[in-house]
């Protein structure tokens, strides 16, 4: 995966059998939505490419994120989810508060339906998946992250 950043904007290309999977997505206050997801071909290199669409993003509306996640196939799917670990790791934020900082990862993960989250985060910070999920009870019990409900999953 290549990503490019300009701003509050994050623009990743990923090889894959079919082409290029692009996706585009902006940063707002604790959300990152996500604006554009296609297949295309890249003739050039990638970063030029990037970097020349960062300097042209306009007009774009978010994208349900869960819903397009249903419909594509799982390598599809992680490769949302790796984009949304590299913007994670771009805004660099302050993990003093490891609970908020937790649950604020979290959060965006489930908000764009990764299902495995806690594993996810688990991976990427390499801890267990036991204390991801202490964290996630404890920010739930600060109120920073809502209860899911009965049956809850995929951010819904």
């Amino acid at each position: 995966m290549e990503i490019e950043f300009n701003g509050s904007y994050a623009l990743s290309a990923s090889e894959t059998e079919a082409g290029f999977f692009v996706l585009l997505s902006k940063v707002e206050k604790d959300r990152i939505d996500l604006l554009r997801a296609e297949s295309i071909e890249i003739r050039g290199k990638v970063s030029g490419f990037l970097r020349r669409s960062l300097g042209e993003v306009s007009g774009y509306l978010p994208v349900d994120p869960i819903g397009l996640r249903a419909n594509l196939s799982s390598t599809w799917g992680s490769l949302m989810t790796q984009h949304l670990m590299r913007v994670h790791d771009h805004l660099n934020r302050d993990s003093d508060d490891v609970v908020a900082y937790t649950a604020w990862r979290y959060d965006t993960l489930t908000a764009w339906g990764e299902a495995s989250a806690a594993r996810e985060l688990a991976l990427e910070m390499k801890m267990s998946v036991h204390t991801i999920h202490y964290r996630i009870k404890l920010a739930r019990k600060k109120g920073l992250l809502p209860s899911p409900g009965t049956g809850a999953r995929l951010g819904r």
